[in-house]
């Protein structure tokens, strides 16, 4: 007898090969463009002694805050590597190394001690995982509209 599972019970389902490609849209465009208006240079970031500055922050999440818009260039900065930070391992890794230091998929493979095709899955969950994360300060998730959802979830 198949497993049939409900899906969409406590958050919404989202499209997840949208929201994977918003999120490398963030890191290959937004992030850098962050960058530049912070006026911090992409070597700073990248630094270890940045991750110990972004550890204490103050992200000033409040609800007024995201409506106004009051969220900075350095903040985004800052939180963006703090949740990497605080990633899964292997998120971490892939997040830090591949779109902060821009690493090649064979040094990430090599790094990770997985082949391509593994390595590719992690990138992509480390990038739902981000989207997860960053919510509180901008969604970067597409959500599947109420009249495409299927009512189970795929058995494996």
């Amino acid at each position: 007898m198949e497993a049939v599972y409900i899906v969409g019970l406590l958050l919404p389902d989202i499209d997840e090969e949208k929201t994977i490609k918003n999120v490398k849209n963030y890191f290959e465009h937004e992030f850098p463009r962050l960058i530049a208006q912070s006026h911090m240079s992409l070597t700073y970031v990248q630094s270890p002694s940045f991750d110990r500055i972004g550890s204490g922050i103050n992200t000033r999440n409040t609800q007024e805050d995201k409506i106004v818009g009051k969220l900075g260039a350095k903040e985004y900065i800052q939180i963006t590597m703090k949740l990497i930070s605080n990633c899964p391992h292997d998120y971490m890794v892939i997040l830090k190394n591949y779109y902060i230091h821009n690493m090649t998929n064979i040094d990430l493979q090599e790094l990770l001690g997985y082949g391509q095709t593994r390595c590719n899955e992690l990138k992509n969950m480390a990038l739902l995982y981000f989207a997860d994360a960053f919510i509180d300060c901008y969604d970067l998730h597409v959500y599947i509209p109420e009249n495409k959802k299927s009512d189970v979830m795929p058995t494996y």
